[in-house]
């Protein structure tokens, strides 16, 4: 396995990569559960509001940044003239795990070079946005 190229390079892959795991995570902290509840008294007996308990609760600070960078790399890539094709392959490369990337790139017919190029524009924006670099 070759050395990154940058110290800060398997983290901003890293943050890709986890990224629809963060944002199940932040999905779940945000439902409501619909139970009864259980007690002795009239009406359950805890009173609290499921909704607003439910709007204030947060994902750790750090994962949020995370979760955030990798949002703000996603719109830029989509911004771009590309963006449908380049997000096409991080979806195949990081988030479905079903492609190499090479293999991702054999699949939306680009070259290996320009996914090679693709995945760093990717990994760059994530990395800045997240404050690992100044470009």
């Amino acid at each position: 396995m070759s050395k990154p190229r940058y110290p800060w390079w398997s983290y901003a892959k890293s943050m890709a990569y986890r990224y629809p795991e963060l944002c199940a995570k932040q999905k779940a902290l945000h439902d409501t559960t619909i139970t009864p509840a259980y007690g002795g008294t009239p009406g359950g007996g805890e009173r609290t509001d499921k909704t607003a308990d439910a709007a204030l609760r947060e994902l750790p600070k750090v994962n949020q940044r995370e979760l955030e960078a990798v949002r703000a790399a996603i719109r830029y890539i989509e911004g771009l003239h590309s963006g449908k094709e380049r997000m096409e392959l991080v979806k195949l490369y990081y988030w479905n795990r079903s492609h190499t990337l090479f293999g991702a790139a054999n699949a939306i017919h680009v070259s290996e070079k320009t996914a090679l190029r693709w995945n760093r524009d990717f990994v760059m924006q994530v990395a800045e946005n997240f404050g690992l670099i100044e470009r």
